[in-house]
This record gives C-alpha cells, structure tokens and sequence, in this order.
C-alpha cells in the first residue's frame, strides 16, 4: 500500500497470550481475532463474515488485517476514503468487533480451522524459539505459557471463549488509532459517538502478575539438537525491561545508542568472516513485550562449523567488555547510522498509514513515544558529536554487564557429541579468550 491511502485505523485490546492465565484458555485470543473477521453480530444475527462483508469493499487489501501478540490484539483496517460515512461504518465493525459478537458456532468452528492450520505450519519455528527463550529467559511468558502451540484452540468450549472475551474486550483494554488526512475533531466525534456509551460485560478481572523472567535460573551454557532445527550459535545478555522514558529526549537518545553500537558491533563481527553472505553473523537488541530486554550476538554457521563460531562471538564479546571500540569503528558507525536515517527519512512519503498506525499502536501500548526518523535524524546529528568511542565503551559495557549472560548453540550435530556442553565451554574458553575474561 503506498500513499494513496485516505486513513488507517488500528484498533489495540490489551490482553494478548499472557491474559490466558486460566485452563483451557491458551492460544483463545488469537482465536477470538479469527472469529472477529466471521461471527455475526447482536445486530446482524444471520450475516456471517459481517466485519468482511460490510468492511472489505471500503478498504484496500492487506496481507494483514489482525494480529495477536503476548499483550495486545490489533485490528488493521486501511480506508479507500475519508467520507464520513466509511469512516462511521468502520467504527460501526470495530465496535461491533469490541462488543457485539454472537460468537456462533459455525463462526467459531470456522476460525479453529484457521488457527489450527496456522499453528500448523508454524509450530516447528514456534518449539524453536520457546525453547530458546525457556533457556536465555526461563520464567518470562513465552516460557511460561506457550500459547502458540495451544492443544485448546480445537476443543474449547464456547463458553471458555465467551468467557475470555468478556474479560479482554472491555473499555478500559482498548485503543483506537487513526492515521491520515482526516479531520481530528471529525474522527473524534464518531469515535464518541460508537464508543462513548460503552459498558464492559462483567465485572472486571481481577489482575493476574505478569510472568517475568528469573535470572537465578539461567545457566551459562545451552544447547538443542533438534533433527530439523536451525545452525546458529547465540550469545545473550537479558535484563529486566527499562521503564518507559520520562522525555521524548532521553528516548531518542536511548534509541540512537542502541542504533549507533548495533552498527559498529556488525562491522566487528563481520570483519573476521570477509565474503560471508549479509545476516551470516550479527547483533540484535530488543526491548521485549515479554518483560525484558534482550542483546544477542549471532553467527549462523554451517554444518560442522559450530566451534569457530562460538570461539568468535566469545572473543567479540570478550574483546569490547575489557577494551572497547575502537576510534575508527566508532567514527564508521556515526557515518553508517547517519546514512541510514537519512534513508528512512527519503522514504518517509512512501510510509503506509497502516504501518504508522501499527508502529504508533504499539508505542501506545509500551508507554513510549513513536519518534519518526526525521526527528530522530536531527537528535543524532546533535548528539553524535558529543559521543566519542571511549564514552561508547562505557556504555556497552554497561548494558552487557546489568544482565545474566548465556552461551547457546543449535545444530542437529551436536545429537552425535557425548557431552555437548562441555565441548562448547572448551570452544568458549580458548586460546583466542584473553585472561581479562571470565571463563565460562
């Protein structure tokens, strides 16, 4: 979709997988999205697929419509027009949506089977990566939960799910985004005017403690020798997620920090690996909706390749915990980060309201600010100057030393190793590792 589009709409409940706390409740929410696009309404008992058939032919396609996650659910909805009356007939779907559904059978059923199917074919990523967060973030709600590979979406009970809904879909969970060349005021009223009187159905639920990650319980070393799993080998550091900045400022200035060492950390790891195809070897840094922040160190090795590349990530992480960046990476990265954000910045016009209005939902959602790429070009172009190599090895060796670090190798060959996990900390603890590192 390009910029042809009049307005987007994104509809936010709060209350994604981590809400379905009681038995036989895992993987109902993204269930209940399914059944939104289907049930029929209190108002139109007899008209299935209500919310496509009124809603389709006021808006352009998307590969996308919905989407559940660990704390929200979102609707995304993108209008061919800004008449008041498009307008005011989406509005009419998503409260409808919000508090209308009969939740009748043949909807339900017909939602299972999309669920299931989609289950389906993700489930082997899905084992993947809970196993893999059950190891660098034991107790965190991906661990906990595991809602995406649900045994209850096929057998729950209408009642179950009635009863999920009810406690999800409620005024106070709700958030509704508007992107485009729209009249505020104009939105404002409609908005006013479907969900204005709004009651909740039931009383509200009494809050459950969000699960969050245990750092006692995770151990240096891990591994998985799943037949069909993936070649990679993981170095992480997981901490508890920052609080939501107090200004816009200190939030730009986090998000370049993190920008700026992800640049000069794939140039460090990359080095050593010349001809290496783009995403061999690389760092990522999240700040989760699980409840943690997350930096890895990756290297996507090939077969039979495990042990150079954890004697690699070992020595990147060893080599800028006790000595740093250097001056010229540094100076390479401030280039790289201005180039990319004066890229985002030239493709600013061609953004999809829906995509603004999805990034601007879930910033929502976080408590932080959604700050587009031209502000943050011009924070970077203000601070960057200031933020010299040595002040950029403090930093990272701040974030890398506030968390419970993790060593973690994935390879269908490692099923053939006796102990793999003595094999990897001997790959770890080197010759290459100077004496300024702690052994593993």
């Amino acid at each position: 979709m390009a910029t042809i589009l009049a307005s987007a709409y994104s509809c936010a409940m709060k209350g994604g997988f981590i809400a379905e706390r009681r038995p036989g409740e895992r993987g109902l929410a993204h269930l209940i999205e399914h059944i939104a696009f289907h049930s029929p309404t209190v108002s139109e008992p007899d008209d299935l697929d209500h919310l496509k058939r009124i809603g389709l032919p006021l808006t352009f396609p998307a590969p996308n419509a919905g989407s559940t996650s660990w704390r929200e659910t979102n609707y995304y909805l993108a209008t061919k027009t800004t008449a008041s009356s498009d307008l005011n007939s989406l509005l009419t779907l998503l409260r409808d949506a919000a508090s209308g559904m009969s939740l009748r059978m043949d909807a339900v059923d017909t939602s299972r089977g999309e669920v299931v199917r989609e289950m389906a074919d993700k489930k082997l990523g899905n084992q993947i990566y809970a196993s893999y967060i059950g190891e660098v973030a034991p107790g965190s709600p991906n661990d906990v939960i595991d809602a995406q590979n649900s045994d209850d979406v096929p057998i729950a009970s209408i009642s179950t799910i009635r009863g999920l809904y009810r406690r999800l879909y409620r005024p106070e969970n709700m958030t509704i985004v508007v992107v485009g060349n729209v009249k505020a005021d104009e939105v404002r009223a409609l908005i006013e005017r479907h969900f204005g009187d709004w009651k909740p159905m039931g009383p509200k639920a009494r809050k459950t403690p969000f699960p969050v990650f245990q750092p006692d319980r995770i151990h240096a070393i891990s591994f998985s020798a799943l037949p069909q799993g993936r070649r990679t080998a993981f170095m992480t550091v997981v901490m508890p997620t920052p609080e939501p900045p107090s200004s816009r400022t200190l939030q730009a200035r986090a998000e370049v920090m993190d920008l700026l060492a992800t640049r000069a950390i794939n140039e460090r790891l990359a080095a050593p690996q010349p001809g290496s195809p783009r995403g061999k070897v690389g760092i990522f840094i999240e700040n989760g909706e699980q409840g943690h922040r997350q930096i890895m160190l990756w290297d996507n090795f090939t077969e039979y390749q495990w042990k150079p590349a954890v004697a690699g990530l070992r020595k990147t992480a060893c080599d800028l915990a006790t000595v740093g960046f250097t001056t010229e990476e540094w100076a390479t990265a401030k280039q790289n980060l201005v180039v990319d954000l004066e890229h985002h910045v030239a493709e600013m016009p061609m953004a999809a309201n829906v995509e603004i209005a999805k990034d601007l939902s879930h910033a929502l959602a976080d408590g932080r600010y959604l700050i587009p790429p031209d502000e943050l070009l011009r924070y970077a172009r203000t601070m960057l100057p200031q933020i010299d190599e040595r002040s950029g090895s403090e930093w990272w060796h701040q974030q890398w030393s506030s968390g419970a670090g993790h060593l973690r190798v994935e390879a269908p060959e490692l099923a053939r190793i006796k102990n793999p996990i003595s094999e990897i900390r001997s790959a770890a603890n080197g010759p290459a590792i100077t004496s300024t590192c702690k052994a593993l």
